[in-house]
């Protein structure tokens, strides 16, 4: 699959409309094409922004009760409205603002209302798989409030499989256990599996299995603001 054809998709694979040879091509392709996974996850965050933005808000009692009894009462004279407009002016374009701000990071926003750091590690390949893990605890030691999620995909899924060892012999379920007592969640891509003929039986309970890896990722990144990271 080439760029091209990759862009055709991109809006039905968002919508989880393609049949499953489609997907798992185009998830190939975003996999070794930066580009296009770049473009991805800006319409990933186009259509979470739109979505946030279309949601209807229904104005509070104390608020409904105002306009109306304002509507009810003789309307303000022309200038009285002008000058109040001009009041209210550099408050709203501050509103507006600020508004813009958070919409165009998102991630700024959750951190500072969660006051955690939400970061999402992908690991792609089962090359460096000890050093990677090692690289995970790092942050984990430097932030000790970060909200960590591995999406593993490709041969990355690898290690959480049962049975998995690393290279001195210790079962990557312990390791996996130990980063979960830490808050740590490890989720496997579905579509991986199905692809390299894994049965989901055989991932450890620790993991949780998502539908597709990229896609994860990128909800994760659009929807709930979190940070990329590859590992």
């Amino acid at each position: 699959m080439n760029c091209e054809e990759a862009g055709r998709l991109l809006h039905p694979y968002a919508d989880s409309e393609l049949e499953l040879q489609a997907a798992l091509a185009i998830e190939q392709h975003l996999q070794d094409c930066a580009r296009c996974r770049a473009s991805f996850a800006g319409l990933t965050t186009l259509r979470a922004a739109l979505a946030r933005a279309c949601e209807p808000e229904r104005a509070p009692p104390p608020l409904r009760a105002r306009i109306v009894r304002e509507l009810a009462g003789r309307a303000a004279p022309a200038a009285d409205r002008r000058r109040n407009w001009l009041a209210a002016a550099p408050g709203i374009a501050a509103l507006v603002l600020v508004g813009g701000l958070l919409l165009a990071q998102p991630w700024r926003a959750h951190t500072a209302a969660g006051d955690r750091a939400h970061v999402v590690f992908h690991i792609a390949t089962a090359d460096n798989l000890s050093a990677n893990l090692r690289t995970l605890k790092n942050h984990l030691d430097a932030s000790p409030g970060l909200h960590a999620v591995v999406v593993a995909h490709n041969a990355g899924v690898e290690f959480l499989l049962r049975g998995a060892r690393d290279e001195t012999g210790r079962p990557y379920a312990e390791i996996v256990r130990d980063f979960r007592e830490r808050g740590v969640e490890f989720r496997v891509c579905t579509n991986t599996l199905t692809r390299r003929q894994i049965d989901t039986a055989a991932v450890i309970p620790e993991a949780v299995l998502v539908p597709s890896g990229i896609a994860e990722i990128s909800r994760l990144q659009a929807r709930e603001g979190y940070v990329y990271l590859r590992l």
